[in-house]
């Protein structure tokens, strides 16, 4: 099958067109396609789950012999009936951001809906939950659009919605509403992406757009597949083809997620999401599951919460931890019941979905946690965590026990100029003692940042050097635990590895050679950050001028402790724990407390932390040495 380069030609068959509705505009272009038979009316449900797979769930709940089960069931039946319980949920509207350019929060709201209430109805047959799955499935098909052309997410996920929905309740939706259903997600989802009617080409896009997009696409063709099989084909044959690749970036060489925790917790769950119903519906994966560095990055996000329930919030990451969907399929998948040693712990503290992560998808786990042997779910041995790729980090748990005695270290290379990225690169975060003593301040509202950079003549999404993004502190290298060198920018495009990983008794770290991204400055940087006998966190930086060019290095620490900085160390106190940080140097160094006034009238209010640490002068053509102990 022939591609353009930016998007496989969607074609239909001849011979099939008279059997397909005609709710859309015929290509020109004509070829041959391997359509599915096994997909027909009678087979419903096939997303995820089969008829027969609910009994047998239903059964397994009904002894009652397995509480983590219980527990995931209980949860999404609470989140169910906080919709209907009283027959007063708000309607869902098709209403823009305060950008004016995204209906996501609409979209998933009717991910959130549709597809707990119709688990809930499948599980116990209570009209409630069909009718109140089947008002929203009607409304969001009733919108004009489902804003493709504005930003495609918003259609992956109300494709997502109502393809869950008509599959899953199917045999009990009126004849209308699965037409809507197969009219929506044809002129909605299909046409705009085959019409190239977008925001972002997703379909070569490096990112979670690539995975959330082709996800609800798939999904949306195995929903309606027996209405326009030849069209469905090749929508996923498309995706497939797009994907492959894409994932491959992502995640090669060893799981690692470029775009951080938060974005792991979007992007992968879609992509399991989309693998799980290929696997139910057409009884393969295309090969997905060979993606390389997909079997890795179970453990990656494992590594990436602390023992404090934080995460390593590198770029545009948040920091709180979520429930990980995706884990409960890729246990399964690549028979590693270890993946949900932090996940079943988690179950407990949950009593609704928690908004912004993948919780709105939480029904998915139910087809998995049945092939998973909870008796191996046993804590992890590794406490070092390193790897390579887009954005190479190295993490150091030093127990899975979850008490104050653990430690925590994570350490990010990679470059500035990547999907969601921030001026970080060798920054750092630190917990001990239940406490973040390092902190990442995390990401800015992107509604206002898109308003604030409309007003001031830029793009917030612009990552060139000159782009007003790292205009915003947040994002800038002097408010993230790294060096800057003559108070100038970290070079955008240039990428930092590392040299060594450290996992011995003694010490646990990584070191990162900082040179490229503070080209210009520098003759060299190289920085080395370790947990020293399991207690200090050590950061030891080596820090060369130029020949013809002194070195005012300012070394950050962000920090959410009070900070009393005196003239020989800063003491910081959180929570009642108190650690100490000192510097010793070869040249003379002056501790202080740096400004979080703002820069800008669209800056976030950061009073609410501390940005410490000192400032140094390496002479022209000399070097110096900096060792932190905190």
């Amino acid at each position: 099958m022939r591609m353009d380069g930016m998007l496989l030609a969607l074609v239909l068959v001849a011979a099939g067109c008279a059997q397909e509705k005609e709710y859309y505009p015929r290509p020109t272009e004509v070829t041959s396609v391997q359509v599915d038979p096994a997909l027909t009316a009678e087979n419903h449900p096939r997303l995820l789950m089969h008829a027969e797979d609910f009994e047998a769930l239903r059964r397994r709940i009904d002894a009652g012999d397995d509480k983590t089960l219980a527990a995931t069931h209980a949860l999404i039946m609470r989140i169910a009936d906080s919709y209907k319980a009283a027959g007063a949920t708000d309607p869902l509207e098709f209403q823009l951001d305060e950008a004016g350019k995204r209906i996501l929060t609409v979209s998933r709201a009717a991910l959130t809906r549709i597809f707990h209430c119709a688990y809930a109805y499948r599980m116990t047959g209570e009209k409630k939950y069909l009718e109140h799955a089947e008002d929203d499935i009607r409304t969001v098909c009733s919108f004009a659009s489902w804003n493709a052309k504005s930003h495609f997410l918003d259609v992956a996920e109300m494709c997502t919605a109502v393809a869950l929905g008509y599959d899953w309740l199917y045999a009990d939706l009126s004849a209308d509403t699965r037409a809507m259903v197969e009219k929506a997600i044809v002129e909605y989802a299909f046409t705009p992406a085959r019409s190239k009617v977008w925001n972002l080409n997703f379909y070569q896009s490096p990112t979670n757009w690539n995975q959330v997009c082709n996800a609800g696409l798939v999904l949306g063709a195995l929903a309606i597949y027996e209405q326009y099989p030849v069209l469905c084909q090749n929508m996923i044959d498309a995706s497939v083809a797009s994907n492959l690749p894409i994932a491959a970036t992502i995640y090669s060489p060893d799981g690692s997620y470029p775009e951080g925790y938060s974005y792991w917790g979007y992007g992968t769950t879609f992509q399991v999401l989309m693998m799980a119903c290929l696997e139910s519906a057409q009884g393969k994966d295309y090969g997905m599951g060979n993606i390389h560095g997909l079997s890795k990055t179970g453990p990656y996000i494992m590594f990436m919460e602390s023992p404090v329930n934080l995460a390593f919030n590198y770029s545009d990451g948040g920091a709180y931890t979520s429930f990980l969907v995706a884990n409960w399929y890729l246990a399964r998948k690549y028979d590693d019941p270890g993946l949900l040693y932090a996940e079943v712990q988690k179950l407990p503290r949950y009593t609704m979905a928690a908004a912004g992560t993948e919780e709105r998808l939480l029904p998915m786990v139910m087809a998995f946690v049945g092939d998973v042997d909870l008796d191996g779910v046993k804590a992890p041995s590794q406490t070092v965590w390193s790897g390579d790729g887009l954005t190479p980090l190295v993490m150091v748990r030093t127990g899975w026990g979850g008490d104050a005695s653990d430690k925590y270290l994570g350490i990010k290379g990679g470059r500035a100029r990547t999907s969601h990225g921030h001026m970080d690169t060798g920054s750092f975060v630190f917990d001990a003692d239940g406490v973040r003593w390092a902190a990442d301040l995390g990401s800015t509202s992107y509604t206002a940042a898109e308003n604030a950079m409309k007003a001031a003549g830029g793009n917030f999404w612009t990552m060139t050097q000159e782009s007003l993004r790292w205009t915003f502190m947040r994002l800038h290298n002097k408010f993230h635990n790294t060096l800057t060198v003559n108070d100038a920018d970290h070079r955008v495009e240039e990428k930092c590895a590392f040299t060594a990983v450290l996992d011995d008794a003694h010490e646990k770290g990584g070191t990162i050679d900082l040179t490229p991204a503070l080209s210009g400055e520098v003759a060299s940087a190289v920085r080395t950050a370790k947990i020293v006998d399991n207690e200090s966190l050590v950061v030891i930086d080596e820090v060369k001028a130029l020949a013809g060019k002194e070195a005012r290095v300012r070394w950050t620490l962000v920090t959410e402790a009070e900070a009393d900085v005196q003239a020989d160390r800063i003491v910081l106190t959180r929570s009642g724990q108190v650690r100490t940080l000192t510097v010793a140097a070869d040249v003379p160094v002056t501790l202080t407390r740096f400004s979080t006034e703002k820069w800008h009238s669209y800056d976030d209010d950061l009073s609410a932390v501390r940005v410490v640490g000192f400032e140094a002068v390496v002479p022209a053509g000399s070097s110096a040495t900096f060792t932190v102990r905190l």
